[in-house]
């Protein structure tokens, strides 16, 4: 899922920019049941890189932006019968699971354009494990 701001120049805006394409992952409601892999462009992670921010600032800011009220993605909530079950009202979850979320850098001199990879529900100890190798030339 492509994510095209072109707009934000700040590591706020751009992780909130691109949190919206992420809570679309899987469904907009369900939480912690699908991994992503988010793949910032060039562009994208320079506005981190002139803020002096490190990888674990930038995976801090996700998780926090990415973190919302069960009770606004409860079952029904809002006519959508898809949702959290009610054993999630009163808690607040951010949107991937532990590990379950994972950035790289990648792409060329093309724009302001990150993606959004998603996985699926069978992830951690149901089914699958990100595996990745660094690419160097």
């Amino acid at each position: 899922m492509p994510n095209f701001d072109q707009l934000s120049r700040t590591p706020q805006s751009i992780t909130a920019s691109l949190a919206q394409s992420l809570t679309a992952i899987g469904h907009p409601k369900k939480y912690q049941a699908h991994d992503a892999l988010l793949v910032l462009s060039p562009e994208h992670y320079r506005i981190y890189a002139q803020a002096q921010w490190d990888r674990g600032r930038i995976e801090q800011a996700f998780d926090t932006t990415l973190e919302r009220p069960m009770d606004e993605v409860l079952q029904g909530v809002d006519g959508i019968a898809e949702g959290m079950p009610a054993a999630a009202a009163g808690k607040r979850l951010t949107k991937f699971r532990p590990g379950g979320f994972n950035i790289v850098r990648a792409g060329g001199e093309a724009g302001l354009m990150s993606a959004a990879i998603g996985g699926w529900a069978a992830t951690g100890e149901r089914g699958s494990e990100l595996v990745s190798r660094q690419v160097t030339t």
